[in-house]
């Protein structure tokens, strides 16, 4: 399944206080800062119920907060086939770590994750991530801050979302990952500045399926460069303009590529009503191979939370953008493709302790270079149960439907998968 995966940029924004330990997609930790203490300006996911929040374990001037996860699931498609597909039991551990620092100015923390999925009938789909890094932030006065992160980890892609060349990927894909970054806020009294630099750099393994192959072609690095300048109307809105400069320096030319964006947009910080941001800017794609055309056009992203009631949150997000495709037809390699998503979420706060979610979310992916679109549909819903301090227990279930126009062309495949898990973390 020959899908481009879209390289989200790192972008470093303010304070690094990261809430949790990283995903198993190795997502860099969250830089948002922390919510307000007035639960009617924070969505049902930014806050936890204070008798059922980990207390950690002091270490010196840090705390320790361990963490246990225990699931299992099911899923009706390991491989995202469109015929034989694969059906089979899943069961997950994964124990973490995340060391912060108790300070009243600047932080620093360390973390690090083990993940473990092993399959019932297929013991050839088993994959293992592993990850450790280390984030902070220098608080150099009380309106101009430094952060930065460095991370390592070793990943796996999956059948569904990979980008590799070979048709019918069946079994996990391992890779390393470096990723690096720094990033700054200043505040002018109503002016503020943000911006940073991300650094990212994959090396695959050459092995798919128990045969060789060759996925040099793709390791390397890429590099962005980000920042905004935002003026404060009122207390709660501001207006901003920015801009990113992104490049790709890998082992085959015909995959490297630049892109710069220009954007403006508006800012809503935390109000009784809604939270978020949206913009609207021009981008500019260019290919190093010499015979691609370049891409250039609308660009525009959304991420706005509606505080419906103090105990239901909907969120929507939007966007377009372009990448570099890893797909090869009819001689053509390192298409631009222009990437439109968009996506709804609802969180209820049933009780103080339970909160159900459900969501949908669409992604076309349209190629410059031939005339393939690819349209992904995902349904989901998600019951989280905070036992207590110690323990919360999740049920989750998604239903994803691929659909391509060049199905069973060069490995694109139409398929429809879902994966239903249930499982506990421990904390302390």
């Amino acid at each position: 399944m020959n899908r481009p995966k879209f390289t989200g940029s790192l972008i470093g924004l303010t304070a690094l206080l990261a809430t949790s330990v990283a995903s198993a997609e190795d997502v860099a930790p969250s830089y948002r800062p922390a919510v307000e203490v007035d639960p009617d300006r924070a969505g049902v996911l930014d806050r936890q119920p204070v008798n059922y929040m980990p207390l950690g374990v002091p270490v010196g001037s840090f705390i320790l907060f361990p963490t246990l996860k225990l699931e299992t699931g099911y899923d009706s498609n390991i491989t995202a086939a469109n015929s034989n597909e694969k059906e089979s039991w899943l069961f997950t551990v994964r124990p973490a770590f995340d060391l912060r620092s108790d300070w009243t100015r600047h932080f620093l923390a360390f973390d690090s994750y083990f993940e473990s999925t092993s399959y019932a009938r297929y013991s050839n789909a088993d994959y293992e991530n592993y990850a450790a890094g280390a984030r902070g932030r220098v608080d150099v006065t009380t309106d101009f801050n430094i952060g930065g992160y460095a991370r390592f980890a070793h990943l796996n892609e999956l059948p569904g979302d990979d980008e590799t060349n070979a048709d019918n990927l069946g079994e996990p894909l391992p890779y390393n990952q470096t990723t690096a970054g720094v990033s700054f806020d200043k505040r002018f009294n109503r002016l503020w500045t943000t911006g940073g630099f991300d650094f990212r750099y994959r090396d695959f393994a050459n092995w798919l399926d128990g045969e060789p192959t060759d996925q040099s072609y793709r390791d390397g690095s890429d590099y962005e460069v980000n920042g905004r300048i935002g003026y404060q109307i009122s207390p709660l809105t501001s207006v901003f303009v920015g801009g990113t400069y992104h490049w790709f320096d890998v082992e085959n030319d015909d995959f490297n590529s630049n892109e710069y964006t220009v954007i403006t947009g508006i800012q809503l910080e935390p109000s009784r009503l809604t939270r978020g941001e949206a913009f609207i800017g021009y981008y500019d794609w260019k290919s190093d191979n010499g015979y691609l055309d370049g891409s250039s056009g609308l660009t525009f992203g959304g991420n706005l939370q509606w505080f419906i009631t103090p105990l239901v949150t909907a969120t929507f997000t939007a966007g377009q953008q372009v990448t570099t495709s890893n797909f090869e037809y009819d001689g053509i390699t390192g298409s631009a493709v222009v990437s439109l998503n968009a996506g709804v979420r609802l969180d209820y706060e049933f009780r103080r302790n339970i909160v159900v979610s459900g969501w949908f979310d669409y992604l076309n992916q349209d190629y410059d270079e031939f005339p393939r679109v690819d349209n992904q549909y995902v349904v989901g819903a998600e019951l989280r149960y905070f036992i207590n301090r110690f323990s919360v227990a999740k049920i989750n279930y998604s239903f994803t439907d691929y659909q391509t126009n060049f199905n069973n062309i060069n490995g694109a495949e139409n398929y429809i998968r879902s994966l239903v898990t249930a499982g506990v973390t421990l904390a302390y």
